[in-house]
């Protein structure tokens, strides 16, 4: 009856041991030990960008990447992501305009359809807006999404993965 109750408990603590090592692994999805891996997003437009969410809640992109640029690019559903400014803390969101703009609330407007194309660039394109696509200018400015399509080189993003302690 004690061998019992002791593999019993021997479950029981393994059990226990699996949530809590689940729940670390969820609050840290983007922990590798103490260095976290976050990802730039450069555009090959001009002499290419890396995008970046100011904390006024800006987007543009600049030449050299600063801690603005550092990015968490999380799915959110096959073929759908969401994307937010590390140090702003802001999520990129696209307005029925085509404005991007960084955002404190996650919302639907805030969630991106993640193409690659052939040329092994990712597009992304409003999820809740069809036919909206985000993209830079040739001097970094966003350009209004409505007036880009997946083939122009300004919506064409390479993603870099950083790690940064």
């Amino acid at each position: 009856m004690d061998t019992g109750r002791d593999q019993a408990s021997q479950i029981r603590h393994m059990w226990l041991l699996s949530i809590k090592e689940s729940q670390t692994r969820q609050k840290d999805a983007y922990s590798v030990g103490k260095v976290n891996t976050y990802q730039l997003l450069y555009c090959r437009v001009g002499i290419g960008y890396h995008l970046q969410i100011q904390p006024s809640g800006t987007v543009r992109g600049v030449h050299i990447p600063t801690k603005h640029s550092w990015l968490k690019v999380f799915a959110v559903k096959p073929g759908v992501v969401g994307i937010r400014g590390v140090k702003s803390r802001l999520y990129l969101c696209m307005n029925k305009e085509g404005f991007a703009q960084g955002m404190t609330h996650f919302s639907s407007d805030c969630l991106f359809k993640e193409h690659l194309q052939e040329n092994h660039y990712t597009t992304y394109s409003s999820a809740a807006h069809p036919g909206l696509y985000l993209a830079l200018s040739q001097k970094g400015h966003l350009r209004r999404g409505d007036l880009v399509r997946p083939h122009h080189a300004s919506s064409h993003f390479l993603p870099r993965k950083v790690s940064m302690s």
